[in-house]
């Protein structure tokens, strides 16, 4: 019960690491919403939490749009009276050549990956400030790690790189009561990489040392544990849950 009484706003909540993030936090004590663009994909992940025995609400919204991101934040805090812990989470990729490329794609990675990483946390760190607590978890990517960046997806490596850098530099501005981190998964095994060629999902996991891909559960143990009182000295940290893929 390493959450018990803490409440916890998940972004993408619906389903992957978001989903199981939201189940464990539950299973610790947490009292816990997650946001999702549609109800229907968090209708799965309500249903399980539900045959365990947990209460999980859910917000519709969308981390890219300010009015939407201010809307689902004041209806949990009007929900649960606090806002404790926010990952933010929700994210997306759009596989295409460099030369293919287009600004449409830029601007809609961005907006997602990092610039809802900054609407979120912004709106949670004033709720958070006033109550003089509040700890924000940050998902990048090993793609956001130095010379991990990805042919195909640099617009998304360069927003997860993005999320590492705005971490540090909100962790220095929203002290001393607010811990800000970044949890930075490798390949992880998700609804989007489980559609991906066998070829593709080989490659990744002869990448990793420890060979095989991450399940969602190793990512959320690594949100649970900047999320709790474990983590209390943590700020402007980037936690690598990459099995080794980094070292190469």
């Amino acid at each position: 019960m390493r959450l018990k009484d803490k409440t916890a706003l998940i972004t993408g909540g619906g389903r992957g690491i978001g989903a199981t993030t939201a189940l464990l936090m539950l299973a610790e004590g947490a009292r816990v919403g997650v946001v999702d663009l549609h109800e229907a994909n968090m209708a799965k992940v309500v249903e399980t939490a539900r045959s365990r025995g947990y209460e999980l609400k859910t917000f519709i919204g969308d981390v890219s749009q300010k009015e939407s991101v201010q809307n689902f934040m004041d209806a949990f805090v009007n929900e649960f009276g606090r806002i404790d812990i926010l990952v933010n989470n929700a994210g997306m990729a759009i596989l295409r050549p460099f030369l293919e490329k287009t600004v449409e794609d830029w601007i809609k990675t961005l907006e997602v990956n990092l610039i809802g990483v900054f609407l979120c946390a912004q709106a949670a760190a004033k709720y958070m400030l006033a109550q003089k607590s509040g700890k924000i978890i940050n998902i990048s990517s090993i793609r956001g790690i130095d010379h991990c960046g990805r042919e195909g997806i640099m617009d998304y490596s360069a927003a997860k790189a993005g999320v590492i850098n705005l971490t540090k530099t909100m962790a220095k501005e929203l002290a001393p009561h607010i811990n800000v981190n970044t949890v930075a998964p490798g390949h992880t095994l998700t609804e989007m990489t489980a559609s991906l060629p066998e070829a593709v999902r080989k490659n990744m996991i002869e990448g990793s040392y420890l060979k095989r891909m991450a399940q969602p559960e190793d990512i959320a143990r690594a949100i649970l544990f900047l999320a709790s009182d474990d983590a209390n000295f943590f700020t402007g940290q980037v936690l690598l849950v990459d099995g080794g893929f980094s070292l190469k």
